[in-house]
């Protein structure tokens, strides 16, 4: 149990120390540069509430854009028909999303690896298409437009800064979380099932249940996120919103970055995430989708040789180094 706890708070002081270094890049004066900071903190923060659910129960969701995209809309809706602060608005959407997940999760969790993974695409799509279809309440395909008018209340902000530290702060309480799930009851029995539901099922998990709940966890933090960054981007539309391209890079990070950990999403995002956003502005000009073949011929070479993440690799070489060692 001392172990346990040391452990615990190990896990905690690295989220800790990882926020301290990255809240230095709220003095980077460059915009451009602070952009790329802040859409790869988003990404992060997706790919992390990703991983919450997918990562510990091997199970692969491609529609977790979803729930981002109910928070987009719930809160912007409310803002712009009802005059509600998106603060409160992030909420409502966040509830929203969890209910939905809970509804979902009571429908697919039991159907068998791509079965669920196929079925979590067809949400995306319908919902997708009931979003057009609802033009007087969503905008339909030309989507909505949110005004500037910058203010604390309104959760819009003149300087870049402010976002950052927004997403900084989500990203660390998401990290946080997740670094308390992993050492509870709830991700041990996520674990037990990812290694082996039949034997998980035999020990008296609830197996139903333990997914369920961590569908809603995962849920509330990527719903809060798409509130986050619709306040910041100031514009949404279906396309966007329930983009399919979303919910594959959360799982693309996760998997590349070591699924089923603590820090593997974030290791995932901090790496591929500028490399993406640096590909498509050099070679977006010249050869139209360029970078999207170098970025996928780097993941096809980390998932090759590395195929339990980096943070895997990393964990195994040091573990054989202080095996040696003995």
């Amino acid at each position: 149990m001392k172990d346990l706890l040391m452990n615990k708070k190990r896990d905690y002081y690295i989220c800790i120390i990882i926020t301290i270094v990255l809240a230095f890049a709220i003095f980077i004066k460059d915009k451009y540069i602070l952009d790329i900071f802040i859409t790869t903190l988003y990404i992060c923060i997706i790919a992390s509430a990703w991983n919450i659910m997918c990562g510990y129960t091997g199970l692969i969701s491609l529609g977790h854009a979803v729930f981002a995209g109910l928070g987009q809309y719930t809160s912007t809706i409310l803002f712009l028909k009802f005059s509600v602060s998106p603060w409160i608005g992030m909420f409502a959407g966040a509830i929203i999303a969890m209910f939905f997940a809970f509804f979902i999760g009571v429908l697919t969790l039991r159907l068998k690896h791509y079965f669920f993974t196929l079925a979590t695409i067809a949400l995306g799509t319908i919902v997708q298409v009931l979003a057009i279809k609802f033009a007087n309440l969503t905008g339909g395909s030309v989507g909505l437009s949110i005004p500037f008018r910058p203010s604390l209340g309104n959760m819009m902000f003149k300087e870049y800064q402010s976002y950052y530290i927004l997403f900084l702060f989500l990203l660390f309480t998401v990290l946080m979380v997740t670094a308390y799930i992993n050492r509870s009851r709830l991700g041990m029995s996520l674990i037990a099932i990812r290694e082996d539901e039949v034997a998980a099922s035999s020990l008296g998990v609830n197996l139903l249940k333990s997914k369920v709940i961590a569908l809603c966890i995962s849920a509330f933090f990527t719903s809060i996120a798409g509130t986050f960054f619709v306040q910041y981007s100031l514009f949404v539309d279906p396309e966007g919103a329930f983009n399919l391209e979303l919910s594959i890079k959360a799982a693309m990070l996760s998997l590349i970055g070591g699924a089923g950990t603590i820090f593997g999403p974030l290791l995932g995002g901090a790496i591929l995430g500028p490399i993406e956003t640096f590909l498509r502005g050099w070679l977006g000009s010249t050869f139209s989708g360029a970078y999207l073949i170098i970025y996928g011929i780097l993941i096809i070479f980390v998932v090759l040789v590395m195929p339990n993440g980096i943070l895997g690799a990393i964990t195994d070489t040091m573990y054989n180094k202080m095996k040696k060692q003995k």
